[in-house]
């Protein structure tokens, strides 16, 4: 069974992260799809309560199938690592076949990960390009991480929509319509709990 795993802060979740995952699921003809909302990343720091980007995950992939979404890196205590999901996902089913789904940006970031060589025995990479991306350079950086550490990788043919998490969050500040960006029930969420309004 091959099981795609999509983690990021989803602060908020937008049409470019399930465009990227509708992607990543059919070209790597995968079985199911789980999103996984960071607890406390080592890049990056989420503005909004993990139950708030939790519930938003779920809105955002309710009535899709294959797609299912976990809260295992919010209940984990400290700094959650990837290396970690990945050996307790297949702690729960050995055997899965796990593909990890990665941003082209976050690819020239793999060997800073912590365990990056056991991370690359764990499961295979999916890399998303970004719009305007140097795919020649994705491409070497794919071949210089499998000499490098293994690390076998499938770079997805569609880059997502032009759309970023902070953008979301200025315009819910500057009071502008956010519904074309992020599926409805999302918006809707966001507008009933005030989030990423000024204090």
């Amino acid at each position: 069974m091959r099981l795609g795993i999509l983690g990021g802060t989803f602060d908020p979740i937008h049409l470019g992260h399930l465009r990227i995952a509708v992607t990543a699921m059919q070209e790597a003809q995968l079985h199911e799809l789980l999103l996984l909302p960071d607890g406390d990343p080592p890049h990056k720091q989420p503005l909004t309560d993990g139950a708030d980007r939790l519930r938003m995950a779920r809105l955002a992939v309710a009535g899709c199938p294959g797609f299912s979404v976990s809260d295992m890196e919010l209940r984990r205590q400290g700094t959650t690592y990837t290396v970690d999901t990945l050996v307790e996902l297949l702690n729960q089913d050995p055997g899965r076949e796990l593909y990890y789904i990665i941003g082209a940006d976050t690819l020239k970031l793999f060997p800073t990960w912590k365990t990056a060589g056991k991370v690359a025995g764990l499961c295979r990479m999916l890399v998303a390009p970004r719009p305007g991306s140097d795919l020649d350079e994705i491409r070497w950086f794919q071949r210089k991480l499998f000499a490098d550490y293994g690390l076998v990788s499938m770079l997805l043919s569609e880059p997502g929509p032009d759309i970023s998490s902070t953008a979301i969050r200025q315009m819910v500040r500057a009071g502008e319509d956010i519904s074309a960006l992020v599926p409805r029930a999302v918006a809707d969420y966001i507008k009933d709990k005030g989030l990423y309004l000024p204090d």
